[in-house]
């Protein structure tokens, strides 16, 4: 670990230890090392790509409620404003990691945490959703259960993330210490500074808002997967299929 500090190294002689012991021995670990670090790198770029891309269609959507032509994804004006605001964004995030005293680790992880695994609720929601709709609901015990103990764990942990009182958990807590002892004019490691002092307080107060609009779209999305489960109970033929009636306009061009 020489001269090779930081979590992705850490993790790579990690990963390469337990190859090596599989699979080749100790000759091995080199390849396995750079192997582990090959696999990282690949999955953070394609991470940030599809994340990248992904958030420049919701914006292009969000925005285009209020200016329809935002919608047009060919369109290079709407495109090229929704990437710098996407790509921005997250810049802003990653910035903010690096120049807080706390360390990036310790601000954005838990966010990170929260949210990796309220997507995962979400998608197993609309997972429900399908088989209610497609009268397979016997089987839907398969994702509902698993989203059920989802949103249990990553609401809590929301909610903890942002009302604990304990400074080591809660962000709000946290603030508030920091917030006190700049009122008494002392300075509270790792901060050196007042300015550093001030930029703890502020991205505390950046992750709860974060955190607090995360537990607002788990929510909103529980409630309308519930509505179209109830809807989905009420119809009396299936909703939706597995696959789609072949276009019309796809039909007339094999014709």
């Amino acid at each position: 670990m020489l001269s090779r500090t930081g979590g992705a190294p850490t993790l790579a002689v990690g990963m390469a230890k337990i190859l090596s012991s599989a699979i080749g021995g100790q000759g091995m670990m080199a390849f396995w090392y750079h192997f582990a670090i090959l696999f990282e790198a690949l999955f953070i770029l394609t991470t940030v790509d599809a994340g990248t891309r992904v958030a420049r269609f919701m914006i292009q959507d969000l925005v285009g409620t209020f200016a329809p032509r935002f919608r047009h994804t060919r369109a290079l004006i709407p495109n090229l404003a929704s990437t710098a605001l996407a790509v921005g964004g997250w810049g802003w995030f990653l910035y903010a990691g690096v120049a807080d005293p706390l360390g990036g680790i310790n601000t954005l992880w838990p966010l990170f945490g929260i949210a990796n695994q309220m997507l995962a609720a979400i998608a197993l929601t609309l997972c429900t959703v399908v088989l209610f709709r497609m009268k397979r609901q016997r089987y839907a015990i398969v994702v509902a259960a698993p989203a059920s103990w989802l949103y249990i764990c990553t609401l809590t942990a929301g909610l903890e993330k942002i009302f604990h009182p304990d400074a080591k958990i809660g962000f709000l807590a946290h603030a508030a210490r920091f917030s006190a002892a700049a009122a008494e004019g002392r300075l509270l490691a790792p901060a050196k500074t007042a300015a550093e002092m001030s930029r703890i307080m502020f991205n505390d107060y950046v992750n709860i808002t974060v955190c607090a609009i995360f537990i607002a779209l788990v929510l909103s999305m529980l409630g309308f997967g519930l509505v179209a489960i109830r809807d989905a109970l009420r119809a009396k033929s299936i909703s939706t299929r597995e696959t789609t009636d072949e276009l019309p306009h796809l039909r007339a061009v094999r014709a």
